[in-house]
């Protein structure tokens, strides 16, 4: 079952995340030790407005336990969604005008697809694929985007299964990665 996120207080959907961003979640919190990357993403969840808010994950549950997410957001709200984390990071001292650029205007962009290890396999991702693809159309979007890394080479073929095919490439927290869009 696929569901909108809520607020919550343990640390399941900052682990989901952090596993499908890696160093990405470095940036983004202005932390290096697991512990406090893992509670700064959870701040960020909690927070009504931001890129990984949970207004923007949904999740999908199985037997009542959450066995994967998906964030997605409107391309064209990156600034009003960047602020939050632009000024918890002013707050650390660290100063930027903008986060790295990830997805172009137009676009329902898909910032992190992740499902625990014991979950994969199974057709969840897909499904929650499937769940976006559904929801960017009644939203009026015609494209999707994401980026995968270069050496996610599960995940491409996954992408490009469903759709998703090459545009260009974006450099991230010193990493390249293929934005990808699929036409809905």
């Amino acid at each position: 079952m696929i569901i909108q996120a809520k607020k919550q207080n343990d640390l399941t959907l900052a682990n989901l995340i952090l596993n499908a961003i890696g160093n990405i979640a470095n940036t983004l919190t202005g932390e290096n030790e697991k512990d406090k990357i893992l509670e700064e993403l959870n701040k960020y969840i909690n927070m009504d407005i931001n890129r990984l808010s949970y207004k923007n994950i949904c999740i999908y549950k199985i037997n009542n336990k959450i066995a994967g997410l998906i964030i997605t957001y409107d391309s064209n709200k990156i600034k009003a969604l960047d602020k939050p984390i632009l000024e918890n990071l002013a707050n650390k001292g660290i100063f930027m005008d903008s986060l790295e650029k990830e997805c172009f205007n137009n676009e329902l962009y898909i910032d992190t697809v992740s499902v625990f290890e014991e979950f994969q396999g199974q057709g969840f991702a897909k499904e929650l694929f499937t769940y976006i693809i559904e929801r960017a159309k009644e939203l009026g979007f015609n494209k999707l985007s994401l980026l995968v890394a270069f050496d996610n080479h599960k995940a491409l073929k996954l992408y490009e299964k469903i759709g998703f095919r090459k545009n260009t490439i974006l450099e991230v927290s010193n990493h390249n990665y293929h934005h990808m869009i699929k036409i809905i």
